[in-house]
């Protein structure tokens, strides 16, 4: 992350999440895509533990940040596929409530530095 008004660890923070939350959500979309495919087995990105260590050693920790693939095992039908419609949209849930919650702090924080660049609210 490079030098500015948005490198703080709040900031790297919200920029991480919202891009690892799209990530994770682009992975649940494949896993449902792939609901009927023989053999497919659901993956998952996990960051959450990662962000969180990573937050005791600043900014540029933040931004490293990629998260882990994990791949379910077994299988949750007959034909070997391993996506549970039930966990994927609870999944999905969680993951756009993250997203949605990132980009609200990520625009309130753009608000005020354009109120401390222009010196006027909106």
């Amino acid at each position: 992350m490079g030098v500015g008004p948005l490198n703080n660890l709040t900031d790297a923070t919200i920029v991480a999440t919202m891009n690892l939350s799209r990530q994770q959500e682009l992975y649940i979309t494949n896993d449902l895509a792939n609901y009927d495919t023989p053999g497919f087995k659901a993956q998952n990105l996990s960051f959450q533990s990662q962000l969180a260590q990573a937050l005791q050693q600043g900014p540029n920790a933040v931004a490293q940040v990629a998260g882990t693939v994990q791949t379910t095992a077994g299988s949750v039908t007959n034909n070997g596929n391993s996506v549970s419609m039930t966990s994927e949209m609870s999944d999905l849930a969680r993951s756009q409530l993250l997203y949605e919650t990132a980009v609200q702090a990520y625009n309130e924080k753009v608000t005020e530095l354009k109120i401390v660049t222009e010196g006027k609210a909106q």
